[in-house]
């Protein structure tokens, strides 16, 4: 099993703006990761919170009707909201509404059997989260669970939240970040600093550039791949998801990840590279069904290949 944690957003994406249009789609760096999971055949717990309007009712059916196992903390609130404009590029600039002020309680035993757990984005960043995530990450090492963590940035953080970065930093084994998330935590040598921090595995993605990972003393660059981009929101979850299950797919976990041979990595990085490209080929982070399908039988293997070849989950 794979445990996510991240919040839940309902992304209101401006259609037009005289008068203002907007399209409402279920949203959040981690769930989209953890939806791309489960529609890959990986079972997937999420954790999230959700409020008590209906909009969160709406919210959490359609959480299950993706698959996903969830486990929830309920706010006496509404839903978080996130307006979304696109530029002409098709990159989003958010304005963020979130009314949780509780702080975040996970149940007892929530990542029991999970061999990934995921966290990242807003949630991760603030402080009525701090406690509950760190009961999270403590629970994952006594589970010998791999831990990812995605900063997923939207302005530079405040002297508080660097801080807290830096905590997670060391309880991680793997750290993806995009270029733009490097270059607010390490304005000076964004790639240099990246490369040197303490951390297993690290991979940056560099948007159409492609993606590079630092593994010990070894760098691996691959380029980006061409297509046509309706625009690039959830990109980089989807380079998550395919990261993720990639590593699970060759055998890769918290105890083996610092023998991870280069071919594999190279391989791990094309896949990861190619999913983020098919999330750019629509409009939203919903990924296209026949695209999906093809990725998985070219990078996972058929279903009976899966069924020989992948490792307990």
């Amino acid at each position: 099993m794979l445990a996510l944690l991240g919040e839940v957003l309902v992304d209101l994406i401006q259609e037009s703006q005289d008068p203002l249009r907007l399209r409402g789609v279920l949203g959040g760096s981690a769930l989209n990761t953890a939806t791309t999971l489960a529609r890959l055949g990986f079972p997937v717990c999420f954790l999230s919170e959700v409020g008590e309007d209906w909009v969160s009712t709406w919210s959490e059916e359609e959480m299950r009707r993706r698959g996903l196992e969830l486990r929830l903390f309920r706010h006496p609130a509404p839903m978080p909201l996130a307006l979304v404009r696109l530029d002409a590029e098709g990159n989003g600039e958010y304005s963020f509404h979130r009314p949780f002020h509780l702080p975040y309680r996970p149940g007892p035993e929530s990542l029991r059997g999970a061999r990934v757990f995921h966290f990242g984005s807003l949630l991760a960043l603030e402080d009525r989260v701090e406690e509950g995530l760190s009961l999270l990450l403590q629970e994952a090492e006594e589970e010998g669970a791999l831990v990812s963590y995605d900063p997923n940035l939207r302005r530079s953080p405040t002297p508080k939240e660097r801080k807290r970065i830096r905590a997670y930093l060391d309880r991680i084994d793997l750290l993806k970040l995009s270029l733009e998330d490097a270059k607010l935590l390490f304005p000076e040598d964004p790639v240099g600093a990246v490369k040197t921090l303490d951390v297993p595995l690290k991979v940056l993605t560099l948007g159409w550039e492609g993606a590079m990972a630092f593994l010990g003393k070894e760098t691996v660059r691959l380029p980006g791949k061409a297509v046509r981009v309706k625009d690039t929101v959830g990109a980089g979850d989807a380079f998550t998801a395919g990261l993720l299950a990639l590593l699970l797919r060759k055998g890769y976990g918290k105890g083996n990840l610092p023998r991870l041979s280069l071919p594999d990595l190279k391989e791990i990085l094309e896949g990861a590279i190619a999913l983020s490209a098919l999330a750019c080929t629509v409009r939203g982070a919903y990924l296209p069904e026949r695209g999906l399908r093809s990725w998985k039988a070219r990078y996972l293997g058929d279903e009976e290949d899966l069924a020989r070849g992948l490792p307990p989950l």
